[in-house]
């Protein structure tokens, strides 16, 4: 990434460079309900108006992304409160298997196993 920055940069510098020794030479910059009139080199008020636009551009564009930043801080939230909760039933798993271990109790079986969910009941016969 960082090199395609200066792949764009360096160019774009030379470019900016060019046109302003090529535009040097002087325009009146008249403010037209203020009395005030300024002489400057052409391409001042050039890259000012472009310098403005991008300006305006990014501004409306990070007034646009707002709730997209606010719901991905919201969620990092709850993601590091998950991971929190997980990581404390991990630990309290962890302190449950050291103390069956030191009593001698075997562990129980999950609810969820193949054990628990195994049909016991008899098998009736059809047209019974």
């Amino acid at each position: 990434m960082r090199v395609l920055y200066w792949i764009i940069a360096i160019p774009l510098t030379i470019l900016i460079t060019i046109f302003a020794v090529a535009n040097r030479q002087a325009t009146t910059l008249s403010l037209w309900p203020l009395p005030f009139e300024i002489d400057l080199p052409l391409f001042v008020p050039v890259l000012g108006a472009l310098l403005i636009g991008l300006l305006i551009g990014l501004l409306f564009e990070w007034l646009l992304t707002g709730k997209h930043r606010r719901a991905n801080r919201k969620m990092g939230s709850e993601l590091a409160r998950i991971q929190r909760q997980q990581e404390a039933a991990r630990e309290e798993e962890r302190a449950a298997i050291a103390s069956q271990k030191s009593s001698g109790v075997p562990p129980a079986v999950n609810a969820g196993s193949k054990a628990d969910t195994t049909n016991t009941a008899p098998v009736q016969p059809a047209g019974v």
